[in-house]
């Protein structure tokens, strides 16, 4: 399919040059000069102010635009990726649909702290990862803001911190690539009611685009109430040398979650609970001023300034004094200690972390030829820096008949902190096109981290920690067919292949919980800091892709990364909570990835297949909840499925009627903290959803969806527990997913 005029050809300007000519004098003044039409380009660069042709990439890159999300009729982001994307799996932990813990090619990117994460998100060039823990809250990106992205895979050095296994490159709408006027209001099962809205427009050299978006759900399962409220907006002005954008995202969430259950609980009921209430609340302000100068037809400057300001509240239920202090639950109000006395059995534990983040990045881009050679060379920095506040508070609480903790002292200060990260990058990439058939790249990344912690109680939390790396990347593609000058329909047949590495620092949470003698909970209480190493990722991949016709296009790789001194947290012997961040020598994840898709007649259809072998390749000492585990070289690596298949199809069944669906399949993955593989598996399972859409008119579509028609019983995580309700017996706790469900709405635009 041929991409929006939004997808990132923001300084191809030779060609570009060449389009505006061709246009009449009074098109060509309408026409964005920074978004090329209908050429297929990827962003190799956060900031999106140059694309490559597709031609020309060394990976295996998914791309899509918001037709595609559109025609998913997909929640969010995340959801969309877990249906259509291969690599792309979702562990529903929290059982929220807005925070689910995504693995992509066996790395993570989670709004749950603690969460070992290796992947990096930028939304316009600015990375959205929040700098206490490096995690991802997807609440916060406003889906009918999304005009395309990608998915980038391996250690790409260009995108910096956290890029250990890929990158998500997310670019919004703007007036000028999203005229028009558009709502859409649904709702249905679990109560839930949402209400989305957006316009764009331009005049002369000026454009603008709003959007919102309310949301309310009760979820399925009890204390799963979440409500949404979004809204995105964007002025831009550009003429034939100058663009300039300033966006502002606001978004105040309120998120519940439950969490896994036990699974005799589960045998019982499908919506049962271990505890409650888990309470997210979310508070974002985010600006961004982004702009691009062409300084000549091959010379260009783009770059960007922003503020990005999160505070976030959250509220979790713990067993935890049953943790510390008893040997058996004796009722929902209190515990045996062993000694004869009786205790709290549970704590509520309220954390709030304010995150303030500002800094700009700007790079040059050359696409002057280079002896009559095609060259593209880009050259760039950035300077970001984040401040964060993090407080915490602890009540003992005791339990009502539906697990629902009951705080039975006032919240008490465990621990304030306030942490500042300072990042610095510099980067060169220059893509080089030996023959019309053959094209090189290189590029390299150099990243600094620097974390500085401060107690504001005692001095046990004080440090300052550098990290500093160059990482490498080089890669080809080549065209067989076309160099020998062959004309058939596999005329687009490329063969690629590329190495590549990547950096991540230790999060202010794990410098700050690092320590064995002093364990913490997550987040519960903070200790001394000894230093962890970075995580070094180094990456292989190679592939080939072709295209027969629109009706066929398909792409295959193989790929395989280490990650060195990888960081996870591990619990303390027997604990359930309590624990500490650890590095554990060498991981690696290798497989491979088939992709199918077509637009063929009146069907638009798709079909991705991922393998992931994701394993320890050196021996590592941990801890779960029921006691010491040694993982050996070879043991697969937790909370990874092996193999997913995603299958969806859309088609005009009459003349403004579609019908479409999509299956995933998940194959069996070991349970959280079984690190050398000796318990049961979380079963494979598989979904289908089914989506429809009626235009009534040219300006009205009604449309309805249903997710997992036949009611499967699923679960999408796991994890070793011990079940204090039952006398401290372990068992496996499982995320039980969604029952059938379904919703309809009607949707008005004007172009």
């Amino acid at each position: 399919m041929k991409k929006r005029s939004t997808f990132l050809a923001l300084t191809l300007v030779f060609p570009l040059a060449h389009a505006a000519d061709d246009l009449p004098e009074n098109d060509a003044a309408k026409l964005d000069a920074f978004e090329l039409p209908e050429v297929e380009v990827v962003s190799d660069t956060p900031l999106g102010a140059t694309g490559l042709a597709r031609e020309k990439v060394s990976g295996n890159v998914q791309s899509a635009e918001d037709e595609d999300i559109h025609r998913h009729e997909a929640l969010d982001l995340s959801d969309f990726m877990r249906r259509n994307l291969a690599g792309v799996n979702i562990n529903d932990n929290q059982n929220n649909p807005f925070q689910p813990d995504i693995t992509y090619r066996g790395y993570n990117v989670s709004p749950l702290l603690g969460t070992p994460i290796g992947l990096s998100v930028y939304q316009d060039g600015v990375r959205v990862n929040e700098a206490f823990g490096d995690t991802v809250n997807w609440d916060l990106i406003p889906q009918n803001a999304i005009a395309n992205i990608d998915l980038i895979p391996g250690s790409n050095p260009l995108f910096g911190l956290n890029t250990l296994g890929g990158a998500l490159s997310v670019r919004t709408k703007s007036g000028f690539s999203h005229a028009g006027s558009r709502a859409q209001a649904y709702g249905g099962s679990f109560g839930r009611k949402a209400f989305e809205a957006e316009h764009g427009g331009y005049k002369d050299n000026f454009d603008w685009f709003f959007a919102g978006n309310i949301f309310e759900d009760d979820g399925w399962r009890p204390f799963t109430h979440s409500a949404l409220h979004q809204a995105f907006g964007k002025v831009g002005w550009e003429n034939e040398t100058t663009d300039l954008d300033l966006s502002f995202t606001f978004a105040d969430n309120k998120l519940n979650g439950v969490g896994p259950a036990p699974l005799s609980y589960l045998n019982e009921d499908r919506r049962a609970i271990y505890t409650a209430p888990d309470t997210v609340e979310n508070t974002l302000y985010f600006f961004n001023l982004k702009g691009e100068h062409r300084f000549s037809k091959h010379f260009s400057v783009a770059g960007n300034a922003y503020y990005r300001g999160n505070t976030t509240n959250s509220v979790n239920s713990n067993t935890g004094n049953v943790d510390e202090t008893c040997e058996t639950l004796l009722s929902l109000t209190g515990c045996d200690d062993g000694a004869g006395n009786t205790v709290p059995p549970a704590s509520n534990v309220a954390n709030r972390i304010v995150q303030d983040g500002a800094g700009f990045n700007v790079q040059a881009t050359s696409t002057q030829p280079i002896f009559a050679h095609d060259n593209q060379f880009t050259l760039g920095s950035g300077y970001n820096a984040s401040r964060t506040h993090f407080t915490q508070s602890t009540q003992d609480a005791i339990l009502s008949q539906s697990h629902a903790t009951i705080g039975t002292t006032p919240f008490a200060a465990d621990v304030d902190v306030n942490g500042q990260n300072e990042y610095i990058n510099a980067f060169a990439t220059d893509t080089f096109s030996v023959f019309p058939w053959l094209h090189l790249n290189a590029s390299a990344g150099w990243n600094q981290a620097n974390v500085t912690l401060r107690d504001n109680i005692g001095t046990a939390l004080n440090g300052d920690h550098t990290f500093d790396r160059l990482n490498p990347s080089a890669g080809f593609t080549l065209n067989p067919l076309k160099a020998l000058g062959l004309k058939t329909p596999l005329q687009e047949l490329t063969f690629y292949g590329n190495y590549n590495e990547g950096f991540r620092a230790p999060t202010p949470i794990e410098l700050s919980c690092a320590d064995p003698n002093a364990p913490c909970s997550l987040p519960n209480s903070f200790t001394s800091d000894p230093p962890l190493k970075p995580v070094i990722s180094k990456t292989f991949e190679a592939g080939v892709r072709g295209k027969f016709s629109d009706a066929l296009q398909w792409r295959m790789a193989l790929y395989r990364s280490r990650s060195v001194d990888d960081i996870l947290f591990t619990n303390v012997q027997e604990s359930v909570v309590r624990g500490y961040f650890q590095n554990v020598g060498v991981t690696q994840r290798q497989g491979g990835e088939l992709g199918l898709n077509g637009v063929w007649k009146k069907l638009n259809w798709y079909l991705n297949y991922s393998f992931v072998d994701a394993t320890f390749r050196t021996a590592a000492l941990l801890n779960n909840a029921l006691g010491p585990v040694t993982a050996k070289p070879g043991d697969r690596i937790p909370a990874i499925p092996q193999q997913t298949v995603k299958l969806g199809a859309e088609y005009e069944i009459l003349n403004g009627w579609f019908f479409g669906g999509d299956l995933q399949y998940v194959s069996s993955q070991y349970l959280r903290g079984d690190d050398n593989n000796r318990h049961s598996q979380v079963s494979e399972y598989a979904i289908v959803n089914l989506n429809t859409r009626y235009q009534v008119t040219k300006n009205v579509e009604l449309f309805a969806m249903a997710r997992n028609v036949f009611d499967a019983n699923y679960e999408t995580y796991g994890i070793l527990n011990r079940n204090f309700f039952k006398g401290g017996t372990s068992e496996a706790f499982l995320g039980p997913g969604a029952p059938i469900s379904g919703w309809a709405g009607i949707r008005v635009k004007f172009e």
